[in-house]
């Protein structure tokens, strides 16, 4: 075979070589951005409100960011998300007379609960519950706050504690939350709530609206 011959096709098969490479790239990326597409609506339309509440908390300076969003990303199954969900904040009057004469008002800043009545509830993320969920002993989340099984109630650890007269003097340790457009229904708790949890465990149930 003349020389010319044999360089033109080893020069042929580089350029074959080097086209089936970038071939290979370009159906990489494409398989790689339908994924991607595919990932993001995922999380706009599922986890996006989860997701805002525990970077609200991250950026206020919430203690066991790391682990706090690895319990609030736990899969519960599929849960419902509201046009309005957002990030939880701003000042919020009693909803009803109970609220109104045991705590007053509620301002959310970050990781941070304020009461009107003057205690504070300084708190990191648990994780996101399923309306279906039952929290208590016959009672389901949807049972106590009339919603959807598939609503998302949000659930947080209170962080150091101290005796608090929002728990008749005793610690209080979790609060729940469900975030309703305009209203946020509030349950703190003395101990984890879960199917084998008893009333007692419940320290206040309370109503909000958005000020």
């Amino acid at each position: 075979m003349p020389s010319a011959t044999a360089s033109r096709q080893t020069g042929l098969k580089r350029l074959a070589g080097a086209l089936a490479f970038v071939c290979l790239v370009l159906a990489l990326m494409a398989l790689e951005q339908r994924h991607t597409v595919a990932a993001w609506h995922m999380l706009r339309d599922e986890a996006g409100p989860a997701i805002s509440r525990v970077v609200g908390w991250v950026a206020g300076g919430a203690k066991d960011g790391a682990s706090g969003l690895k319990a609030a990303a736990a899969d519960v199954g599929p849960v419902a998300t509201a046009a309005d969900d957002q990030i939880l904040s701003g000042e919020f009057a009693a909803g009803d007379e109970v609220t109104r004469s045991e705590v007053g008002g509620v301002t959310f800043v970050a990781a941070t609960i304020g009461f009107d009545a003057g205690e504070a509830l300084h708190t990191s993320p648990l994780r996101i519950a399923a309306g279906r969920e039952t929290f208590m002993q016959g009672l389901t989340w949807s049972d106590r706050f009339d919603a959807p099984a598939d609503a998302q109630i949000e659930l947080r650890r209170v962080d150091a504690a101290a005796p608090s007269p929002l728990c008749d003097g005793r610690r209080p340790a979790v609060v729940a939350l469900l975030h309703r457009g305009r209203k946020v229904d509030l349950i703190l708790f003395r101990s984890a709530p879960g199917p084998e949890a008893r009333p007692s465990a419940v320290c206040g149930i309370w109503s909000f609206r958005k000020r």
